[in-house]
């Protein structure tokens, strides 16, 4: 809870603090025309590339940009969504490292799924945000500045979006830690009710649910039917898949619509949490779906 808090309240910061500061036609000058002639606004070009640093602090940057009209509501949930790419490419080296160390083979496979899963999804939301982006070029930035409000309203907006995140934030990641451990134990008790077992074996189901919690129990788990020769390396992968779908509820709602619901106008969240649970999703099922494949293959 307390990495949350510093989490979402050091992102808010670090965006308005961005603004103030003039960062972005200051440092990102010689890159951001090449994304704007993509369609890109030059404020969401900033924001991917922050976001390889803190991908809350470029969603702020877009939420501010939007408040100021700067730019449009279609822009600020592309451009938002496409931050997901930039701030796991930080993150995958760790990645890659703990699932191979964890789970051998079938960790680093996995791992590598989802970099090149993040990935398609990424260039599918440039070419969305290229489609409807209106693209203004940074020199318009360069010659008047980015017209931003004073430092007094700044802090009160950043003062008031905490306020409205923080408890949000708390509030999702609770009812994610109560409710776990339920859905855990009604998931598996109904598994060969549903006639699950013909997909993936009740050792898979086991990792797939584990995932629930967190990805590492994920990974152990796979590592223990690994070392039993419960699973192949095929099913394991396939197992750790289907439990980063089953989380993926859970974790749209801890990490990002507790943030976005503070950042955000109310009426933008519905689109926002919809469009990227629906591409997340879609991409999740396909690569389940190959992960199957390649497991009746073997």
């Amino acid at each position: 809870m307390a990495v949350l808090t510093w989490n979402v309240a050091a992102g808010l910061a670090v965006g308005e603090l961005i603004l103030s500061l003039g960062v972005v036609e200051r440092v990102f000058e010689p890159v951001i025309p090449r994304l704007s002639r993509l369609g890109i606004h030059s404020r969401i070009a900033a924001a991917m590339l922050i976001a390889l640093g803190s991908p809350r602090s470029g969603a702020a940057l877009i939420a501010a940009s939007y408040t100021d009209g700067d730019i449009t509501r279609e822009e600020a949930t592309y451009g938002t969504m496409s931050l997901a790419f930039p701030g796991y490419l930080r993150r995958w080296a760790g990645t890659v490292a703990v699932a191979a160390g964890i789970a051998g083979m079938a960790g680093f496979i996995y791992s590598m799924v989802l970099i090149v899963r993040s990935a398609v999804r990424f260039i599918w939301v440039v070419t969305l945000l290229s489609r409807h982006g209106r693209g203004r070029e940074v020199s318009s930035l360069a010659e008047g500045g980015l017209k931003a409000p004073g430092h007094g309203a700044r802090r009160a907006r950043l003062l008031k979006t905490m306020a409205v995140s923080l408890p949000w934030a708390w509030f999702f990641f609770s009812l994610t830690y109560v409710l776990v451990p339920f859905a855990e134990r009604a998931f598996t008790d109904h598994i060969a009710e549903w006639g699950f077992y013909s997909f993936l074996p009740a050792q898979g189901w086991a990792v797939a649910v584990s995932a629930l919690a967190h990805v590492t129990a994920a990974l152990s788990s796979a590592r223990g039917a690994l070392a039993a020769g419960s699973l192949g390396v095929s099913q394991a992968v396939l197992a750790l898949l289907v439990g980063s779908m089953v989380g993926s509820l859970t974790r749209a709602m801890r990490q990002n619509v507790g943030y976005w619901m503070g950042i955000f106008p109310r009426e933008m969240i519905p689109g926002l949490v919809k469009r990227h649970l629906a591409m997340t999703l879609t991409l999740e099922s396909l690569s389940i779906f190959i992960a199957w494949c390649v497991t009746e293959v073997v």
